[in-house]
Protein backbone atom coordinates (compact mmCIF):
# COMPACT_ATOMS: atom_id res chain seq x y z
CA UNK A 1 0.00 0.00 0.00
CA UNK A 2 1.65 3.03 -0.90
CA UNK A 3 0.69 6.29 0.52
CA UNK A 4 2.27 9.81 0.10
CA UNK A 5 3.14 12.06 2.53
CA UNK A 6 3.16 15.90 3.01
CA UNK A 7 5.36 18.04 5.11
CA UNK A 8 2.62 18.20 7.91
CA UNK A 9 2.03 14.59 7.97
CA UNK A 10 5.77 14.11 8.13
CA UNK A 11 6.01 16.48 11.39
CA UNK A 12 2.88 14.58 12.76
CA UNK A 13 4.35 11.20 12.48
CA UNK A 14 8.10 12.40 13.03
CA UNK A 15 10.36 8.94 14.20
CA UNK A 16 13.19 9.67 16.84
CA UNK A 17 15.78 7.33 15.07
CA UNK A 18 18.61 5.21 17.24
CA UNK A 19 21.93 6.14 16.57
CA UNK A 20 24.13 3.41 17.53
CA UNK A 21 24.55 -0.03 16.02
CA UNK A 22 25.50 -1.43 19.17
CA UNK A 23 22.75 -0.23 21.16
CA UNK A 24 20.50 -2.40 18.38
CA UNK A 25 22.73 -5.39 18.42
CA UNK A 26 22.14 -5.26 22.73
CA UNK A 27 18.53 -4.99 22.14
CA UNK A 28 18.01 -7.50 19.93
CA UNK A 29 19.38 -10.22 22.03
CA UNK A 30 16.57 -8.91 24.54
CA UNK A 31 13.90 -10.76 22.30
CA UNK A 32 15.49 -14.37 22.42
CA UNK A 33 15.11 -15.28 18.17
CA UNK A 34 15.02 -18.57 17.14
CA UNK A 35 17.67 -18.74 14.29
CA UNK A 36 15.68 -17.89 10.72
CA UNK A 37 13.09 -16.34 12.20
CA UNK A 38 11.22 -14.30 10.36
CA UNK A 39 11.23 -10.61 11.87
CA UNK A 40 8.85 -7.78 10.90
CA UNK A 41 10.87 -4.31 11.10
CA UNK A 42 7.89 -1.92 11.61
CA UNK A 43 8.50 1.59 11.39
CA UNK A 44 11.73 0.74 10.26
CA UNK A 45 12.94 4.47 9.51
CA UNK A 46 16.66 4.44 8.39
CA UNK A 47 16.87 0.98 8.54
CA UNK A 48 19.38 0.21 11.48
CA UNK A 49 17.55 -2.74 12.95
CA UNK A 50 16.58 -3.97 9.75
CA UNK A 51 20.61 -3.68 8.50
CA UNK A 52 21.36 -5.68 11.78
CA UNK A 53 18.96 -8.46 11.33
CA UNK A 54 19.97 -8.94 7.93
CA UNK A 55 23.83 -9.57 9.32
CA UNK A 56 22.10 -12.00 11.45
CA UNK A 57 20.58 -14.10 8.86
CA UNK A 58 16.92 -13.76 9.84
CA UNK A 59 14.23 -13.30 7.32
CA UNK A 60 13.16 -9.49 7.70
CA UNK A 61 10.16 -7.55 6.71
CA UNK A 62 11.10 -4.03 6.54
CA UNK A 63 8.21 -1.84 7.08
CA UNK A 64 7.87 2.19 6.49
CA UNK A 65 4.85 4.44 5.39
CA UNK A 66 6.80 7.63 4.53
CA UNK A 67 7.88 7.76 1.19
CA UNK A 68 11.33 8.72 0.89
CA UNK A 69 12.93 6.55 3.53
CA UNK A 70 10.89 3.36 2.19
CA UNK A 71 12.91 4.22 -0.95
CA UNK A 72 15.97 4.38 0.61
CA UNK A 73 15.33 0.89 2.48
CA UNK A 74 14.32 -0.27 -0.98
CA UNK A 75 17.79 0.86 -2.21
CA UNK A 76 19.56 -0.81 0.38
CA UNK A 77 17.79 -4.00 1.33
CA UNK A 78 15.67 -4.61 -1.78
CA UNK A 79 17.45 -7.76 -2.64
CA UNK A 80 18.29 -8.75 1.18
CA UNK A 81 14.72 -8.34 2.67
CA UNK A 82 11.10 -7.66 2.00
CA UNK A 83 10.50 -3.86 2.32
CA UNK A 84 6.63 -2.51 2.42
CA UNK A 85 5.19 0.95 1.89
CA UNK A 86 2.91 0.94 4.86
CA UNK A 87 1.01 2.16 7.71
CA UNK A 88 2.21 0.12 10.45
CA UNK A 89 -1.40 0.13 12.45
CA UNK A 90 -3.13 -1.17 10.11
CA UNK A 91 -1.14 -3.68 8.81
CA UNK A 92 -1.64 -7.49 8.07
CA UNK A 93 0.63 -9.73 9.79
CA UNK A 94 1.57 -12.62 8.20
CA UNK A 95 0.01 -16.16 8.89
CA UNK A 96 3.30 -18.30 9.84
CA UNK A 97 4.93 -17.37 13.51
CA UNK A 98 6.86 -14.16 13.36
CA UNK A 99 8.61 -11.89 15.81
CA UNK A 100 8.27 -7.84 15.97
CA UNK A 101 10.56 -5.55 16.79
CA UNK A 102 9.09 -2.08 16.09
CA UNK A 103 10.35 1.89 16.72
CA UNK A 104 7.48 3.11 15.65
CA UNK A 105 6.36 7.39 16.05
CA UNK A 106 5.52 7.30 19.85
CA UNK A 107 1.72 8.79 19.21
CA UNK A 108 0.98 6.17 17.31
CA UNK A 109 2.03 3.57 19.97
CA UNK A 110 -0.98 2.54 21.26
CA UNK A 111 -3.03 1.72 18.39
CA UNK A 112 -0.08 -0.61 17.27
CA UNK A 113 -0.66 -2.14 20.63
CA UNK A 114 -4.12 -2.55 19.87
CA UNK A 115 -3.27 -4.15 16.12
CA UNK A 116 -1.04 -6.42 17.46
CA UNK A 117 -3.22 -7.98 19.64
CA UNK A 118 -6.60 -7.90 17.46
CA UNK A 119 -4.89 -9.63 13.96
CA UNK A 120 -5.92 -12.72 13.48
CA UNK A 121 -2.34 -13.94 14.00
CA UNK A 122 -0.09 -12.53 16.74
CA UNK A 123 3.55 -12.14 17.53
CA UNK A 124 5.38 -14.81 19.36
CA UNK A 125 7.40 -12.02 20.77
CA UNK A 126 7.81 -8.19 20.27
CA UNK A 127 10.10 -5.12 20.75
CA UNK A 128 8.12 -1.79 21.08
CA UNK A 129 9.84 1.28 21.54
CA UNK A 130 7.59 3.90 23.59
CA UNK A 131 6.80 6.83 25.86
CA UNK A 132 7.23 5.64 29.31
CA UNK A 133 3.56 6.72 30.69
CA UNK A 134 1.80 5.14 27.57
CA UNK A 135 3.89 1.53 27.83
CA UNK A 136 2.95 1.59 31.80
CA UNK A 137 -0.44 3.03 30.80
CA UNK A 138 -0.75 -0.41 28.59
CA UNK A 139 0.26 -2.67 30.58
CA UNK A 140 -1.52 -1.37 33.71
CA UNK A 141 1.36 -0.15 35.87
CA UNK A 142 -1.00 3.12 36.27
CA UNK A 143 -4.30 1.82 36.21
CA UNK A 144 -5.85 -0.95 35.02
CA UNK A 145 -7.50 -0.86 31.89
CA UNK A 146 -9.62 -2.78 29.07
CA UNK A 147 -6.31 -2.48 26.61
CA UNK A 148 -4.14 -3.72 30.23
CA UNK A 149 -6.27 -6.76 30.98
CA UNK A 150 -6.07 -7.86 27.59
CA UNK A 151 -2.31 -7.38 27.13
CA UNK A 152 -1.63 -9.09 29.92
CA UNK A 153 -3.81 -11.81 29.65
CA UNK A 154 -2.38 -12.71 26.26
CA UNK A 155 1.52 -11.89 26.82
CA UNK A 156 4.16 -11.43 29.66
CA UNK A 157 4.78 -7.59 29.51
CA UNK A 158 7.96 -6.03 30.85
CA UNK A 159 10.05 -2.92 30.39
CA UNK A 160 13.56 -4.13 30.11
CA UNK A 161 15.42 -0.99 28.75
CA UNK A 162 15.36 2.96 29.89
CA UNK A 163 16.71 4.54 26.62
CA UNK A 164 19.10 8.05 27.30
CA UNK A 165 17.53 11.52 24.60
CA UNK A 166 21.23 11.03 23.61
CA UNK A 167 20.21 7.28 21.69
CA UNK A 168 17.90 9.28 19.12
CA UNK A 169 18.39 11.48 17.22
CA UNK A 170 16.78 13.90 16.89
CA UNK A 171 16.50 14.05 20.78
CA UNK A 172 13.00 13.10 22.32
CA UNK A 173 11.43 14.98 25.05
CA UNK A 174 9.53 12.17 26.66
CA UNK A 175 11.74 9.44 28.35
CA UNK A 176 11.76 6.07 26.24
CA UNK A 177 11.34 2.84 27.26
CA UNK A 178 11.41 -0.62 25.86
CA UNK A 179 8.53 -2.86 26.10
CA UNK A 180 8.95 -6.97 25.78
CA UNK A 181 5.96 -8.77 24.74
CA UNK A 182 6.34 -12.36 25.06
CA UNK A 183 3.25 -14.96 24.40
CA UNK A 184 1.92 -16.10 27.16
CA UNK A 185 0.89 -20.30 26.50
CA UNK A 186 -2.79 -19.91 27.87
CA UNK A 187 -5.85 -21.83 26.09
CA UNK A 188 -7.48 -17.53 25.96
CA UNK A 189 -5.50 -17.62 22.48
CA UNK A 190 -8.34 -20.14 21.04
CA UNK A 191 -11.00 -17.58 22.11
CA UNK A 192 -8.84 -14.30 21.90
CA UNK A 193 -11.52 -12.59 19.86
CA UNK A 194 -14.44 -13.59 22.18
CA UNK A 195 -12.53 -12.78 25.50
CA UNK A 196 -11.96 -9.18 24.04
CA UNK A 197 -15.42 -8.54 23.53
CA UNK A 198 -16.07 -10.26 27.00
CA UNK A 199 -13.47 -7.67 28.69
CA UNK A 200 -14.57 -4.44 26.60
CA UNK A 201 -18.27 -5.08 27.30
CA UNK A 202 -17.56 -5.34 31.38
CA UNK A 203 -15.66 -2.27 31.51
CA UNK A 204 -18.41 -0.30 28.89
CA UNK A 205 -21.45 -0.49 31.17
CA UNK A 206 -20.17 1.49 33.36
CA UNK A 207 -22.75 1.13 36.03
CA UNK A 208 -21.82 1.07 39.87
CA UNK A 209 -19.69 -2.00 40.09
CA UNK A 210 -18.09 -5.47 37.91
CA UNK A 211 -21.35 -6.91 38.95
CA UNK A 212 -24.04 -4.52 37.40
CA UNK A 213 -22.38 -3.92 34.72
CA UNK A 214 -22.54 -7.91 34.29
CA UNK A 215 -25.87 -8.25 35.71
CA UNK A 216 -27.83 -9.29 31.87
CA UNK A 217 -24.99 -12.12 31.71
CA UNK A 218 -24.77 -13.49 35.17
CA UNK A 219 -27.53 -14.01 37.54
CA UNK A 220 -27.16 -12.83 41.19
CA UNK A 221 -26.59 -16.22 42.59
CA UNK A 222 -23.94 -17.02 40.08
CA UNK A 223 -22.10 -13.78 40.76
CA UNK A 224 -22.31 -14.32 44.45
CA UNK A 225 -20.31 -17.98 43.89
CA UNK A 226 -17.91 -16.43 41.10
CA UNK A 227 -16.85 -13.68 43.94
CA UNK A 228 -16.27 -16.12 46.44
CA UNK A 229 -14.63 -18.58 43.81
CA UNK A 230 -12.26 -16.30 42.68
CA UNK A 231 -11.72 -14.26 45.61
CA UNK A 232 -12.79 -10.88 44.17
CA UNK A 233 -15.69 -8.68 46.91
CA UNK A 234 -19.23 -8.74 45.38
CA UNK A 235 -19.46 -5.10 44.80
CA UNK A 236 -15.80 -4.82 43.45
CA UNK A 237 -15.26 -2.82 40.36
CA UNK A 238 -13.60 -3.62 36.67
CA UNK A 239 -10.08 -2.26 37.45
CA UNK A 240 -9.68 -3.73 40.88
CA UNK A 241 -9.22 -7.28 39.81
CA UNK A 242 -6.53 -8.96 38.40
CA UNK A 243 -5.54 -11.44 35.41
CA UNK A 244 -6.17 -14.80 36.93
CA UNK A 245 -9.66 -13.67 38.17
CA UNK A 246 -10.54 -11.81 34.97
CA UNK A 247 -9.58 -15.57 33.29
CA UNK A 248 -11.89 -16.99 35.82
CA UNK A 249 -14.76 -15.17 34.85
CA UNK A 250 -14.27 -15.67 30.94
CA UNK A 251 -14.12 -19.64 31.39
CA UNK A 252 -17.14 -19.62 33.51
CA UNK A 253 -18.78 -17.15 30.86
CA UNK A 254 -17.14 -19.74 28.37
CA UNK A 255 -18.57 -22.78 29.59
CA UNK A 256 -21.73 -21.81 31.56
CA UNK A 257 -23.20 -19.28 29.99
CA UNK A 258 -26.43 -19.36 27.07
CA UNK A 259 -25.97 -18.40 23.60
CA UNK A 260 -28.55 -15.74 24.20
CA UNK A 261 -26.86 -14.03 26.70
CA UNK A 262 -23.67 -14.23 25.04
CA UNK A 263 -25.37 -12.17 22.25
CA UNK A 264 -25.18 -9.38 24.05
CA UNK A 265 -21.18 -9.39 24.43
CA UNK A 266 -20.93 -9.87 20.83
Amino acid sequence: MSQEYNSQQRQTYAQNFVKNPSLIRYIIDFIRLPEGSLILDLGAGQGIITRELIQRNYKVESIELDRELYQQLQTEFGDKATVIQQDIRTIKYPPEPFYIIANPPFNIFSELIKNLYLSSNSPEAALIFGQKEAIERVIGQTEPSIISIILNSLYKCEIVYNFEPDDFSPKPNVEVKLLRLEKLATPIWKHNQDYINFISYAFSQQKSNLGKNLEDIFTYEQWKRLAKTHQFHIQAKPQELSISQWKGLYQYYLTSVDKHKKRLVG
